[in-house]
């Protein structure tokens, strides 16, 4: 399985399971030297106690990619990723693969954030907040499965039950879901998994809602990341000089660098373009965020500036 040809859902499950394989390796080292495995947890879950949080402020995005062990929860990881792997599909048939992922560590940041705002503010936490800690992507899958029911609500799918195939729409089966999501984690044990469940489940509704009114409310998060892959990208690239009877002609090949981003800028907005004529075909211009509308505007102006030239 190549990693890079995998689309983004399959990167986001092949991130979280290889994290979950380092996690068990490192806690089975521990048993075998008799020292504790768990230390992990210290460094990645996210801690309910406030001030616990803010000497460890990145808990609040790598809580969400590790989880339960297999001797507490075997199923934790194994129904995350398979919730991710089947609505992330049906999210990137209306959405680009950019915003899957800035809505996918959006929700799952939001979801951190009210998991700790309900610890550290109601008095029925001022116990547990001492202790707990959060692991898992469930505040996020909960927020994706919402964000599909209400972006596909009317969509009829097939569920193959082995015996025969049922027909559902996807509010139905999205609700379905998250009353199995929400009513098996209900059982005192996991509280500050079901506190971000209810934060994940308001963050979906909250995106549904917004997109409806032609708004995304991930897009500033989605630039953000964009210029963090930029600025990863730069630190990668070598910084070569080429020198002629001992005088400097700098970087070898910045201009076909020049010409590798401008490509690469051009298959992005033709991905995002095909995804808004896409989502046209189904749901008619009327369905298209303003952004949406904006960015077919911008290109259908560059195509007849092309032309005319």
């Amino acid at each position: 399985m190549n990693y890079k040809t995998l689309p983004i859902y399959g990167k986001l499950i092949y991130i979280t399971v290889v994290v979950f394989l380092l996690t068990q390796l490192w806690k089975l080292i521990g048993v075998l030297f008799v020292w504790s495995g768990n230390g992990w947890v210290h460094w990645l879950a996210l801690p309910s106690n406030l001030n616990d949080f803010l000497f460890r402020p990145w808990t609040l995005l790598t809580y969400m990619f590790c989880h339960a062990d297999l001797s507490q929860d075997p199923f934790h990881i194994i129904f995350n990723m398979l919730w991710l792997w089947w609505f992330g599909q049906f999210f990137l048939q209306n959405h680009t693969s950019r915003q899957l992922l800035s809505f996918y560590l959006t929700s799952g940041i939001f979801a951190g954030l009210f998991f700790l705002l309900c610890y550290n503010i109601f008095p029925y936490f001022q116990f547990d907040r001492l202790f707990s800690y959060v692991v898992g992507a469930s505040g996020a899958i909960c927020a994706l499965i919402v964000a599909v029911g209400m972006n596909q609500a009317q969509r009829v799918i097939g569920l193959n039950l082995f015996v025969r195939v049922v027909w559902v729409k996807m509010k139905w089966l999205a609700l379905a879901v998250l009353g199995l999501t929400v009513l098996t984690g209900f059982n005192g044990s996991n509280t500050g998994g079901q506190v971000c469940h209810i934060g994940g489940i308001l963050f979906g509704l909250w995106y549904g809602w917004m997109e409806r009114r032609g708004i995304d409310i991930c897009a500033l998060p989605m630039k953000v990341i964009d210029g963090i892959g930029q600025w990863i990208n730069g630190l990668r690239r070598p910084k070569m000089t080429a020198t002629r009877g001992g005088k400097g002609y700098g970087p070898i090949g910045a201009e076909k660098q020049r010409d590798m981003d401008y490509n690469a800028d051009r298959r992005s907005q033709e991905e995002q373009i095909d995804a808004i004529l896409d989502k046209i075909s189904r749901h008619g211009y009327d369905g298209l965020t303003a952004e949406e509308k904006q960015m077919l505007f911008d290109a259908s102006k560059r195509k007849k500036r092309e032309s005319d030239n």
